[in-house]
């Protein structure tokens, strides 16, 4: 019973957007001829299936196949850990496990979920549900210990800690970031760094980008390069209306520093130059953007954050389906990108793969649920469908994941 169970729950997490007790009822009755009432069905929802569907999401993530493309691709890291956050409104109803942030023009319950994963192997490193109130700062702080000896971690501004970045140094790993704005730079003499000199000078001298070994944070005092790029003047301007905007809205002036800082786009690392000289640093950090094409397929292709009124235990037991049956789908892409790239030295997209995996889950479904037949038996048909019109494209004025792939490969 729990396998019929668990194939009904996946039923549901299948579909992009809401699924009815009703449909799930139907589904119970079409595939394993249950008689069984709507109610009968929620009523199986509760605190032990919650655990069941988890302990099998959790189970797929410890179990994960090397996805890796190229082994010389970002060789010299161990992992290239890529993190964010993707946050959600919920049904009132999941307000006391949920909690938002209320107000007029926000919901009462939200979710968070924190998704981090290694571009590499495309494995998945860590998935945490939370009340969407937990700040990505917070989580900052508290997986900090998690990076090992030659990690990469790449992060966005709302991740930056000076403390966090200090831990990662004494862990031997290794961090690209956006310099946060409020952060004070300091020369190898200990004078505090004008940035509004800074761009006086290189305008004198016509550079447009320079490096700085810098020490960050006026407590840590942390060693890192600063690698500074004139912005154009249309996007400094294009900054500055932007803040201005945000600075009425509460009432107070843009700052002088941040009027400076808005010339630039200002990156730290710790690589060594040898192994990352200046001219790729950002480069590099564009990585991270992969992170926003999964969250754009997990609400377009799968509706994770399309969720109707439900308990609270139906609606975990469906969002780990839904977990599960993304990685299980990623997993599969990891196949066909390595199969194809060794074959066609073309990469796939895998938004295009994800929404075709989706639309060929009961085709999955049967392969991973017939003991008789092995899972990889109809991989052979999606390689070659995939091969068709599967492809990473360039979009205009935006480097290509596949460019930046090859300019990282040793």
């Amino acid at each position: 019973m729990p396998a019929k169970f668990f194939e009904i729950t996946l039923y549901g997490a299948s579909i992009n957007g809401p699924c009815s007790l009703s449909q799930a009822s139907c589904e119970a009755a079409e595939s394993f001829g249950i008689s069984i009432s709507k109610q009968g069905i929620d009523d199986r929802y509760d605190a032990s299936a919650v655990a069941f569907i988890r302990s099998l999401f959790e189970e797929q993530v410890a179990k994960q196949v090397d996805g890796t493309i190229d082994a010389d691709f970002l060789k010299r890291f161990n992992r290239v850990r890529i993190k964010d956050a993707t946050r959600f409104d919920l049904p009132k109803r999941l307000k006391d496990s949920f909690p938002g942030f209320g107000g007029k023009v926000t919901s009462e319950a939200a979710l968070a979920i924190q998704y981090e994963f290694d571009v590499k192997n495309g494995k998945m490193l860590d998935v945490d549900i939370t009340s969407a109130r937990r700040t990505d700062y917070q989580d900052a702080q508290e997986k900090a210990g998690d990076v090992l000896k030659g990690d990469l971690v790449i992060r966005d501004l709302g991740y930056f800690k000076t403390a966090v970045f200090k831990k990662i140094v004494e862990a031997e790993g290794f961090l690209i970031s956006r310099l946060h704005s409020k952060i004070l730079v300091f020369e190898q003499n200990g004078k505090e760094i004008s940035f509004s000199k800074l761009y006086r000078k290189m305008a004198r001298d016509k550079q447009s980008q320079l490096e700085l070994q810098v020490f960050i944070g006026q407590q840590e005092r942390l060693p890192v390069r600063l690698v500074v790029d004139v912005v154009p003047e249309a996007v400094y301007q294009h900054r500055l209306i932007k803040a201005q905007k945000e600075a009425k809205k509460k009432g107070h002036a843009v700052s002088d520093e941040f009027k400076a800082r808005a010339r630039f786009n200002l990156m730290i690392t710790n690589i060594p130059q040898d192994q990352l000289p200046c001219s790729q640093v950002y480069q590099l950090y564009k990585i991270r953007w992969q992170i926003e094409l999964v969250f754009k397929a997990w609400k377009s292709t799968y509706g994770i954050n399309k969720i109707h009124p439900m308990n609270y235990h139906r609606f975990m037991c469906l969002l780990y389906a839904k977990l599960l049956l993304i990685i299980i789908n990623g997993q599969i892409i990891g196949l066909l990108q390595r199969w194809l790239y060794e074959m066609y030295g073309k990469l796939l997209s895998r938004t295009k793969c994800f929404k075709t995996l989706s639309s060929y889950f009961f085709k999955i479904r049967k392969g991973l649920f017939n003991p008789e037949q092995k899972t990889t038996s109809f991989l052979p048909s999606l390689a070659c469908l995939m091969s068709r019109n599967h492809w990473l494209e360039k979009r205009k004025n935006r480097t290509n994941y596949s460019e930046l792939f090859d300019l990282f490969i040793s």
